[in-house]
């Protein structure tokens, strides 16, 4: 069972359900994701999968389930695991799971939504994350919701033969105020 925390357009976040670690594991050992993740060279059981939901649960990090709100299906997952309780700043990260969803803006809507949270209700300063140069989707929606590329390490990822470079992409609260404020006007 699905739980409406936090509301967008077309998803709602949900606490995890520890009934989807099979619908996880799946996702997790699929290629085409996990490269995306930097967890290519990880297996993911369906055992790991359903501690890891267990333990996460009661940890203080905030893991979600990305619900599509017309079909109540779950269609992804972002968290946000705070790294500085002084200075408010978490890291956030998350996926789309199944292929056919990918490419339809959910991701973007997410991230914007997860951002939303972690500024609007959590109080956070900065989040950040880190995104692999051939994860163009992802720096695109990054870039939509109002991230900045504060930097790169040059070949960070070893995979399928070839080094990658990483984006550390960032959005302090500041910033996300502001471009909150130019959407807002866009709509008028």
């Amino acid at each position: 069972m699905y739980y409406k925390k936090y509301e967008g357009k077309r998803i709602y976040l949900s606490p995890m359900n520890i009934e989807d670690y099979k619908i996880y594991t799946k996702w997790l050992n699929d290629e085409t994701l996990s490269r995306g993740l930097g967890s290519m060279k990880l297996l993911f059981s369906e055992l790991a999968e359903k501690e890891w939901i267990e333990r996460e649960s009661k940890s203080d990090n905030f893991n979600f389930s990305i619900i599509d709100k017309n079909s109540d299906t779950m269609i992804g997952s972002y968290g946000l695991e705070l790294k500085d309780q002084v200075s408010k700043r978490y890291h956030v990260g998350g996926f789309i799971g199944e292929k056919e969803d990918r490419g339809k803006g959910y991701g973007t809507e997410a991230l914007e939504l997860v951002t939303k949270f972690a500024f609007e209700i959590l109080n956070a300063n900065t989040l950040f994350s880190g995104i692999y140069a051939f994860n163009e989707a992802s720096l695109k929606a990054a870039k939509k919701a109002g991230y900045k590329v504060a930097g790169k390490f040059r070949e960070a990822y070893y995979y399928n033969g070839e080094y990658y470079d990483e984006y550390m992409v960032e959005i302090t609260k500041k910033d996300y105020l502001k471009h909150r404020k130019s959407k807002e006007l866009v709509r008028v």
